[in-house]
């Protein structure tokens, strides 16, 4: 049969498929909602176990990208190696396998989803391949399953719908996947527990397994004869096979987007994290540029999108050297504003190269190739090579470079075909930007005055030529070229100035798989200097330097803090002898920079739970940055490891500590460990004290989270007292306003004359919840 009698029969054949087409709608559109849901319930199950930062959920993108590359990759094997049949028979028979394996698991386990307890590590010392391998034994087949279904039954689609372009299957499959990671913070996690969200996920799986198994019989009943189609299909797209360097331009397009998701991900959940779900916000923008780029009328544009890229990353750029001076929520929007211009320009050019739909499998492959290295870039590398998140920088202006080779193999783009006096006002733009940074003082040292000189010209230049002719087509675009190149190195000469600006700000600069810290030097807190430790922008604690004020507890933990005021105001320890009645057992959950130890007194113990190693380093030992674990004349040991985790497996020895005062101070971050806050935690708290007297205290000091109503469900939940200090104006020196809640089983160890008189009690502004492992709703306490 020849082309022509191919497309004569087309409405012949196109008359039979409306069912068949719904259903492949449907399978693509479930396959890639539950691809979403299931990333952000098992990195919900996994926090509990690896100290609940936003390096879990990095590793698990890691994992993810790397499976999703690995179903497309099956994905196009099979449609070129294998028969029909044998196709149908190999798939279908894996998604039987993995229907058996989640009834195993829903058998055995809590949940059909949820990895098993005996998995659970001991000890933790590569956190991410522990969770990279407990990924693959919980959700490696389905999620590999699901990964396969986009470029696979949109390959099916293409011979059981011979004409009808695929790739509005593909914005559709985005579109899902945007939906599925906005629902599951609205709708599923608020109304459901963990165990509940893995069942309903796996009955939308069997769901997704019986429309999968009708696409495939559909496609086995195709015949030869219906899979020959024209040289160009109805996307337009002419059926030429791709060239490498076509192919590397899908790969690099890809792996930029991926980069610069993870970047602003880094950037959002550790730099700033200002309010809880904000790293929903970054794959939320990525999701969206897919669906609008893809769409059967994309709203890609060259000409805007290029220019708002541009104009997005200079002022960010420029904003960027500013630092803390920038509000938190400028740089949000930025952030934000900059990702999705990005991402458009990215997406937008990859839609621009999309190959005709007989090369679709090998398509989707390159992408997740490329979205697989510098997620794997970002998320594995980096943390390792660079101090700080540096790649955020460095991936900007590297992606300019791609987008700029795109530009260059495109005879027909603004790069080659602009009018001329284009390239003057990319010029004055540069010219502006660079005089805006202050190149002439701090790079070339000459007098600003030349550079302002040139200015003027060239706005005058650009303003003669618009008005000489502003269509009049441009002669030498080497001129442009030159003006872009000139651009892209400014752009570079910018992050390179924050660079050195942060480290000459840095009193040392460390990074691993919990964060980036910064030892600086702040301005005089009340006229004494200090040195401070940052996680991004939070602060985790300080020393004043001055000779005589080193060993002063400030900040969070002063005398008129709530456990200010517990340390000043000791009761004595059970069973205490005459002289020996104020020596205390203390546990701190969260070292920080061990400003607590400052109040320890001879013949205390104090015993520090730490997960981050680098932390430990600033704070003990011969060249630790911070003193006051060495000034104090307590005892001291540092417990390095998950708070929650290390005191279970103490519990668990038969070695309760038998804490006086057990100190939760977790949740000055807006990024919170909500596993230490759960009614299992609590049991765990309530098991390392000495007796009903002992005092629980959480620092719940926050920008953007009451955690007051859960502190409320747990004391109601163990029969606790519980009273606040709420510390609004401070005297001592040095400290800041501070938020303690402080609880006894035996209610009044709460009311000595001193907490009587500073401790108030708590009033609520919403009902007391009580949080599980199996369930929390961070939105329930945003403020």
């Amino acid at each position: 049969m020849d082309t022509q009698e191919a497309v004569l029969e087309l409405p012949a054949a196109s008359s039979v498929v409306a069912r068949p087409q719904t259903a492949f709608a449907l399978a693509i559109f479930l396959s890639a909602f539950l691809l979403f849901q299931v990333q952000l319930i098992v990195a919900k199950q996994l926090l509990p176990w690896f100290g609940g930062t936003a390096g879990v959920w990095n590793t698990c993108l890691v994992f993810f990208q790397l499976l999703l590359l690995a179903g497309y990759g099956y994905a196009h094997g099979i449609m070129a190696r294998l028969t029909k049949p044998r196709l149908v028979r190999t798939h279908i028979a894996m998604l039987a396998a993995s229907v058996a394996l989640l009834a195993v698991f829903a058998f055995y386990g809590r949940s059909p989803i949820y990895p098993s307890d005996n998995l659970r590590p001991e000890t933790v010392t590569s956190p991410a391949w522990h969770i990279l391998m407990l990924l693959s034994v919980s959700v490696g087949l389905p999620f590999f399953l699901l990964s396969t279904t986009g470029p696979l039954l949109q390959a099916w689609f293409t011979h059981t719908h011979r004409g009808t372009s695929p790739y509005k299957l593909y914005a559709l499959s985005n579109l899902g996947s945007l939906l599925g990671l906005l629902t599951y913070p609205l709708f599923f996690e608020p109304n459901l527990s963990l165990r509940n969200q893995g069942r309903v996920w796996a009955l939308a799986y069997l769901m997704y397994v019986s429309v999968c198994v009708v696409c495939a019989l559909r496609f086995a009943q195709t015949r030869e004869e219906d899979e020959v189609g024209p040289t160009v299909g109805q996307d337009g797209v002419a059926d030429v096979k791709p060239q490498i360097g076509q192919r590397l331009l899908w790969f690099g397009l890809a792996s930029c987007g991926c980069i610069m998701l993870l970047a602003v991900t880094n950037l959002i959940c550790q730099e700033i994290a200002v309010v809880p779900f904000l790293w929903v916000l970054p794959l939320s923008i990525y999701l969206l540029s897919f669906v609008l780029c893809f769409h059967e009328k994309p709203l890609y544009r060259r000409g805007l999108f290029h220019l708002a890229f541009a104009l997005a990353a200079v002022w960010g750029g420029i904003e960027f050297l500013q630092g803390n001076r920038v509000r938190v929520l400028a740089q949000i929007g930025w952030f934000g504003l900059l990702l999705f211009v990005a991402c458009m320009v990215f997406h937008g050019e990859l839609a621009n190269l999309k190959p005709s739909s007989r090369h679709l499998t090998s398509f989707y492959l390159h992408i997740a190739a490329g979205g697989a290295f510098g997620t794997a870039l970002v998320g594995l590398v980096a943390p390792h090579i660079f101090p700080s998140t540096w790649e955020f920088q460095l991936g900007l202006w590297t992606s300019g470079l791609v987008v700029a080779v795109v530009l260059w193999r495109d005879r027909n783009s603004w790069l080659h075909n602009h009018p001329r006096w284009l390239a003057s006002a990319v010029v004055l733009a540069v010219l502006g930007a660079a005089d805006y940074i202050g190149v002439s003082v701090t790079i070339l040292h000459t007098d600003p005055v030349y550079l302002h000189v040139l200015l003027g010209v060239t706005a005058v230049v650009t303003l003669v030529l618009i008005a000489l002719g502003p269509r009049t087509p441009g002669r030498r675009p080497i001129l442009l070229q030159m003006a872009v190149l000139c651009g892209w190195c400014l752009f570079g000469m910018l992050f390179w100035l924050q660079v050195h600006r942060e480290f000459n700000r840095a009193v040392l600069m460390s990074r691993n798989f919990y964060g980036v810290l910064r030892v600086e030097y702040d301005q005089p807190i009340q006229e004494h200097h200090a040195l401070l430790e940052k996680h991004g922008l939070t602060l985790h604690g300080a020393q004043l330097q001055a000779s005589g004020s080193r060993r002063k507890p400030i900040l969070y933990y002063g005398p008129s803090s709530g456990i200010g005021l517990l340390m000043l105001n000791r009761p004595a320890s059970e069973g205490a002898t005459t002289g020996e009645n104020r020596r205390l057992r203390i546990g701190v959950v969260g070292l920080g920079v061990g400003t607590l130890a400052a109040y320890g007194e001879p013949g205390d113990y104090m015993r520090f739970y730490e997960m981050n190693p680098e932390v430990v380093l600033l704070a003990k030992g011969e060249q630790a940055a911070f003193s006051f674990l060495t000034d104090t004349a307590a005892d001291t040991d540092v417990v390095l490891g998950d708070g929650r985790i290390s005191l279970e497996r103490e519990l668990t020895a038969g070695t309760p500590q038998k804490f006086d005062f057990l100190a939760i101070d977790a949740f000055s971050s807006d990024s919170i460990p909500v596993h230490l806050l759960t009614r299992e935690a609590m049991k765990i708290y309530l098991g390392h004290l000495r007796n009903d007297r002992s005092i629980l205290a959480f620092h719940i000091s926050n920008r953007s989270l009451d955690l007051t109503s859960v502190l409320a469900g747990l004391a109601e939940q163990y029969h606790l007292g519980l009273v606040r200090v709420l510390s609004l104006a401070p005297e001592g020196e040095a400290e800041i306003p501070s938020d303690w809640i402080l609880m006894a089983a035996d209610p009044a160890a709460l009311k000595t004359p001193v907490l009587l008189q500073h401790a108030k009690p708590l009033q609520l502004s919403r009902p007391a919840t009580l949080w599980t492992d199996d369930y929390s709703n961070l939105l329930h306490v945003l403020r």
